[in-house]
């Protein structure tokens, strides 16, 4: 691939099934996948803190939402309590949506383009020593891959466990580290 189809379109992965492609699908279960990333929260929380964000919806359709995010695996149940001998439900969100409106992903590929650059060879360095080196734990990753995609013959299930794998590790690791520089510069 030539640089200037990668500054046409810049390479990113999205990891997609049908079940999360449904859930994703309305800006109101974005909003409450993000709302619940961040605590766990009960339908009437979500209600107020969704209309504080300037979201017109209704209770009905609040308790629609969470079916299908919940029906998709996006969201579970945390924990239920009994108040004022009412069962109340708690909500976790079971991925981590980093959501931004009108966020322009092209143009930030584009300005960006130097640092993305630079970081891309050390990345690589350091993903390829682990893949080479843990064998052990490779194997355990890519024990169930089997099949080779009948039109490009690689192995897309591979990089779907594979991008599990690191985007969930990456997200502990920035996590980690955002928190100890907010600790650190306060």
């Amino acid at each position: 691939m030539n640089k200037a189809s990668i500054r046409e379109r810049p390479l990113v992965t999205i990891m997609m099934n049908e079940k999360i492609a449904k859930g994703l699908s309305d800006p109101h279960r974005l909003k409450i996948l993000d709302l619940l990333y961040h605590r766990n929260l009960s339908t009437r929380n979500l209600f107020d803190l969704l209309k504080k964000a300037k979201y017109d919806i209704a209770m009905t359709t609040l308790r629609h939402h969470i079916s299908i995010l919940k029906k998709n695996g996006l969201i579970s149940i945390q924990r239920k309590e009994e108040v004022k001998g009412m069962l109340v439900k708690y909500y976790k969100a079971n991925v981590k949506m980093l959501v931004y409106e009108n966020y322009p992903f092209v143009k930030f590929a584009r300005d960006n383009e130097e640092i993305i650059n630079l970081l891309y060879p050390k990345i690589y360095k350091v993903i390829k020593k682990i893949l080479i080196n843990e064998k052990e734990l490779m194997s355990i990753v890519l024990s169930d891959v089997k099949s080779k995609c009948k039109i490009c013959k690689t192995s897309h299930y591979a990089e779907f466990l594979l991008f599990m794998v690191l985007n969930m590790v990456m997200t502990k690791v920035l996590r980690k580290l955002i928190k100890t520089l907010i600790t650190t510069t306060l």
